[in-house]
């Protein structure tokens, strides 16, 4: 379980969300998490906002949404609906959407969109070089010059180098925009490797005025972790 908040002046504890916004199941291809074991491990673990990011839809994030209703465990997860877009530039995350974002837009538009949707826009492990999928620097950079990022991974579990997280972490301060760790789970290995503590919230405005309070703890993957998503691609293909 996730530490328990602790005041001591004495006052009441001011009430804490334990926040993971980052997360992909069996939605996503490359992903062998069903909304059964993410509930289960999520709660056993101390999370109590997750937001669902499968690749580029927001149907997996409505899923587990709804298992969660029907288990009757709605005061204690709640579920962000959210998806990681593959824009024409790179991967942008939108968290509290409304319906699917369609891919191929540039990260400008997707971005655009994401706040039409009344939703914040996350960037994900933008300096990883491992993966091909992560936003240009270009494009990356004109979105953090004309305010339209609203916190940036400043910790991914999965980014393979700690060089390259803390070069997200310089520039989320170099812009002065929110950091935040995602664990990027694509297994119930990984639920909860990182989590966010910072003040409750039920809404997009209510997350985005937290977000400085943020207190983030993370770990990074293992090599096996890995292997669990090639194994998820290729068991989608054969199947």
């Amino acid at each position: 379980m996730l530490a328990e908040e602790r005041e001591t002046t004495g006052k009441p504890p001011t009430a804490k969300a334990f926040a993971d916004f980052h997360i992909h199941t069996r939605f996503s291809r490359d992903s062998i998490l069903t909304e059964e074991k993410f509930i289960e491990k999520a709660i056993e673990r101390g999370l109590t906002h997750v937001a669902v990011t499968n690749h580029n839809n927001v149907e997996g994030a409505i899923a587990v949404r709804d298992k969660v209703a029907q288990l009757g465990l709605t005061d204690k997860l709640t579920v962000i609906l959210g998806e990681e877009v593959s824009t024409a530039d790179g991967e942008v995350v939108g968290i509290f959407l409304e319906r699917t974002i369609p891919r191929g837009l540039s990260a400008n538009e997707t971005a655009d969109e994401i706040h039409r949707q009344g939703g914040l826009v996350s960037i994900p492990h933008p300096f990883d070089p491992f993966r091909g999928s992560h936003i240009k620097e270009g494009p990356l950079r004109n979105l953090a010059e004309v305010g339209k990022i609203d916190m940036v991974e400043v910790f991914n579990c999965r980014v393979t180098l700690q060089r390259h997280n803390q070069e997200a972490a310089d520039f989320a301060a170099n812009y002065g925009i929110p950091g935040i760790a995602a664990s990027d789970s694509h297994s119930s290995f990984e639920v909860a490797m990182a989590f966010n503590a910072l003040p409750a919230f039920d809404t997009a405005d209510g997350l985005k005025a937290g977000l400085p309070e943020n207190d983030w703890h993370a770990s990074r993957s293992t090599v096996f972790i890995h292997l669990t998503t090639r194994w998820a691609v290729w068991s989608n293909i054969v199947r």
